[in-house]
């Protein structure tokens, strides 16, 4: 199994597009498959299949409760009955990190967030980066956000 979740990742790796993001000096690796919109410090992603949806943003605090009351607010007309998890740390890429694991609804769904909140970056940044993908899906798509949110690395 172990062998599996490896190739799963390397195979994952190899066909991913570096997205930079200049303000923050980072870079977020995401499937070649995804459509991506990106401006100056939000980066926006969906898969193909629409399962997962995928959100960068440069936000000002490093503080886990006031990045998510943040990021609420910037949810709060798509994705209701937010609920939270506690936060963990652990470095990415030599980044300070907290990580937390959040759901929610949205049109009759259940959907499952995951969420990196690191920093400050080279250029005194802090960003996130959001995972969201339909509960029903999340199984088949846990791997790839993991991915992406610790492909998040500064950039070279």
């Amino acid at each position: 199994m172990k062998v599996l979740l490896v190739l799963v990742a390397l195979c994952g790796a190899a066909a991913a597009d570096v997205h930079t993001n200049k303000s923050a000096k980072v870079t977020v690796d995401v499937p070649k498959t995804y459509k991506m919109t990106e401006q100056d410090d939000v980066m926006r992603g969906e898969s193909d299949d629409k399962a997962v949806a995928l959100l960068y943003w440069n936000v000002d605090t490093g503080d886990m409760d006031e990045a998510i009351k943040k990021l609420t607010q910037e949810l709060y007309s798509t994705v209701g009955s937010l609920q939270w998890g506690k936060p963990t740390a652990a470095k990415v890429h030599g980044l300070d990190a907290k990580w937390i694991d959040g759901t929610g609804r949205t049109l009759g769904k259940s959907l499952d967030l995951r969420v990196v909140l690191a920093g400050p970056t080279a250029t005194k940044k802090h960003v996130m980066v959001i995972g969201i993908v339909d509960h029903a899906k999340a199984d088949a798509h846990k791997a790839e956000i993991d991915g992406i949110l610790k492909s998040l690395k500064p950039a070279k």
